[in-house]
């Protein structure tokens, strides 16, 4: 399980200083990519889901989430290929996952 102290440690930074970048984040996460990101889901649009994973993977491989990193890559690269099968299971995990991160801050 991901800490405040943990990413401290990763990112070699002041605990307000990943505070406030996990809440920069989260914000445009919550509020910019996961709703464009379920939009191109349930429309079935891989190239919608291609950019807002893409976009979810890098901003959370900044902040080493590498659990979100992950989940947002494997979609990237299927949607790249066209596949979205397993893209509304991918999006709840991902989902999930960001919640575990808001958690951290309160």
């Amino acid at each position: 399980m991901i800490t405040i102290d943990k990413l401290v440690e990763e990112l070699g930074m002041e605990p307000d200083e990943v505070a406030e970048f996990i809440s920069v984040f989260l914000d445009y996460t919550e509020n910019e990519d996961l709703p464009a990101l379920l939009e191109g889901v349930n429309s079935r649009n891989p190239e919608i889901v291609r950019q807002r994973a893409h976009s979810i993977k890098g901003a959370a491989l900044n902040l080493m989430l590498t659990e979100i990193s992950s989940l947002a890559e494997q979609m990237e690269k299927n949607a790249a290929s066209g596949n979205l099968d397993q893209s509304e299971a991918r999006y709840n995990a991902i989902v999930e996952k960001v919640k575990m991160v808001r958690d951290l801050l309160t």
